[in-house]
């Protein structure tokens, strides 16, 4: 029992999928401080749900079109070491994605009297949108996605997490706030550079991808993963100089800048898990910062 919960663990990759959900919270939280009532609360929760219920389907998915590649890469994956079939991933793909839909729904509800008005529009096209944007990453029908045309791909899903943060918002009618807009661009930077190095490090498994790493060579992959390190790292100090956020934003990032510094050098040796690891924790404390700098300004 624990062996198949283990999998399907694995199969949802459910520590990232968490984060989705965090995100969510964060991206309500920096609109309004603590000032979330019950029913806000209830609608940031659904939208949470309904963002990391999607993500273990496209988890799932993204191990179901994998598989081949896995097999190089990530031959411990839950499909390739056959602790899952198929066919039970394939179930859980589709059950994840109708629970996403629906705390969608519970949610959208909840913020209107009618899922027809324009609150509720504004999560549903925001939701939308990450979907396509994961889809076109994916392909369909036996088509390839942006995932074999190297950066175009990266961006795509880096796009799609920044749509995590602006999702949360919508929950509170603060899609449109300079600090989620701030916090949005900095999590796109952060998982592009992140993807991008993603890609160098699985080079050898990726022979159906035209990932940027083989199509600029290595060294120049990372150099350019580096300067978007170097862009995620401004914006982390930029809503500060913009007045976007008080003082406390600069100190309270300040961790996670550090630790973005320490980058280059794992780049430089070639240590590339460690340079994207690096960026995925500075991601994180981060984040931290910028909700108690939110809640101060709120």
């Amino acid at each position: 029992m624990a062996d198949r919960l283990g999998a399907y663990s694995d199969l949802f990759r459910v520590g990232n999928s968490i984060t989705g959900l965090v995100g969510v919270g964060v991206g309500a939280l920096v609109v309004n401080g603590m000032e979330i009532s019950i029913d806000q609360g209830v609608i940031i929760t659904s939208y949470g749900l309904s963002v990391m219920c999607f993500m273990f389907g496209w988890n799932a998915y993204n191990d179901i079109t994998d598989i081949e590649t896995d097999k190089s890469n990530r031959p411990e994956r839950p499909l390739p070491s056959g602790r899952l079939t198929l066919n039970e991933a394939s179930n859980a793909m589709r059950g994840s994605l109708i629970l996403s839909v629906l705390f969608l729904v519970i949610g959208a509800t909840k913020l209107t009297d009618s899922i027809m008005d324009e609150e509720a529009f504004v999560s549903a096209g925001i939701w939308l949108i990450a979907i396509f944007l994961l889809i076109s990453y994916e392909g369909v029908s036996g088509n390839n996605g942006l995932k074999h045309r190297g950066l175009a791909g990266n961006t795509a899903i880096a796009a799609a997490i920044g749509m995590d943060v602006l999702f949360g918002a919508s929950a509170v009618s603060g899609t449109t706030d300079p600090k989620v807009i701030s916090l949005a661009i900095m999590a796109i930077l952060f998982s592009l550079a992140r993807e991008l190095i993603k890609d160098i490090e699985d080079m050898e498994g990726d022979i159906d991808r035209n990932t940027l790493p083989r199509s600029v060579g290595v060294d120049n992959a990372r150099s350019i993963a580096w300067a978007i390190t170097l862009a995620a790292f401004v914006s982390l100090f930029l809503p500060f100089i913009l007045e976007v956020f008080p003082i406390e934003h600069a100190i309270l990032v300040s961790p996670g800048g550090l630790i973005l510094m320490l980058v280059k050098s794992k780049l430089f040796l070639g240590e590339d898990r460690a340079a994207q690891q690096l960026i995925k924790r500075s991601l994180q404390i981060s984040m931290i910062g910028v909700i108690v700098s939110a809640m101060i300004v709120g």
